[in-house]
């Protein structure tokens, strides 16, 4: 979770946290409450859209993660609340000379919320080393759609994820019962290049709930063009899985997804949040 700025020297070590808690007002939802320790922020709420749901931008003032550095980030959506969460820019993990980076993302979406988590890709720097979790913990009618996009390496400018390890995980529950446990481990220092993902750098899942059979045969009729790409259905959860050598089309899949998605699982048109076109 970045904003452009200076990456930290490698003698730094971050430790920090970020807590924000949702509310559904009378005609909107608003940020209640909201804490941190360390270089771990969020702007103030925007309202860009109708019905009072609330975009908020998480932002990581010191560019990216360094080995040893320690984010966590836990959101609040309260009963009848509707906020979408993303990025501004890419979370970036540079080369370490030995410890880990570490940053864990937690969502709780009381009876009712609805939750969108859409940030930009993480990028794993060659001789990075990471561990990354996402849980996300559903109580009663909750509803959500997300992604995480993981990039090895930085294909855009030839540098391949040849050494570092990686430890990357998303966990998706409905009142405490898993729905969707996900892992992935990569060891940039093996014979078969790093992830072993088929020879592609990117690879990343977008999740939702509340599906239905229709649904996923009209999400399996959009172009992936140059992803490879699946889409399937576990129970209601739609899991859709791309691989690619680049970030961009799979963002411009996933887009085109969510925007098929969201008037059919939360019941409105597809908004993208602002920061997004700068």
């Amino acid at each position: 979770m970045n904003a452009p700025g200076v990456p930290v020297a490698n003698s730094a070590r971050w430790q920090a946290t970020l807590e924000l808690e949702y509310a559904a007002g009378a005609a909107r939802t608003y940020l209640k409450h909201w804490q941190h320790t360390g270089p771990l922020l969020v702007q103030r709420a925007f309202h860009p859209e109708p019905g009072g749901i609330c975009h908020s931008y998480l932002l990581h003032p010191p560019s990216g993660l360094v080995g040893g550095d320690q984010l966590q980030l836990r959101a609040r959506l309260g009963a009848g609340s509707q906020v979408l969460l993303t990025t501004p820019a890419a979370t970036k993990f540079y080369r370490s000379a030995g410890p880990t980076a570490r940053l864990q993302q937690t969502l709780e979406l009381a009876d009712g919320a609805a939750g969108e988590w859409l940030p930009q890709e993480n990028i794993l720097f060659d001789g990075a080393r990471a561990w990354l979790n996402t849980r996300i913990e559903l109580h009663g009618s909750a509803r959500f759609i997300g992604w995480e996009i993981t990039c090895f390496g930085r294909p855009a400018c030839a540098e391949h994820f040849g050494r570092g390890r990686a430890d990357v995980g998303f966990e998706l529950y409905r009142d405490g019962r898993p729905l969707l446990l996900d892992r992935l481990r990569v060891d940039g220092t093996s014979p078969a290049g790093g992830a072993a993902l088929r020879g592609h750098a990117v690879s990343a899942s977008l999740i939702a709930t509340g599906a239905d059979r229709a649904l996923l045969e009209r999400l399996r009729e959009v172009d992936a063009a140059a992803v490879l790409g699946g889409v399937t259905l576990l129970g209601d959860v739609i899991v859709c899985r791309a691989l690619a050598a680049l970030t961009a089309p799979v963002r411009d899949w996933f887009e085109r997804l969510w925007t098929l998605l969201r008037p059919h699982l939360l019941g409105r048109p597809a908004c993208a949040p602002r920061i997004w076109a700068t």
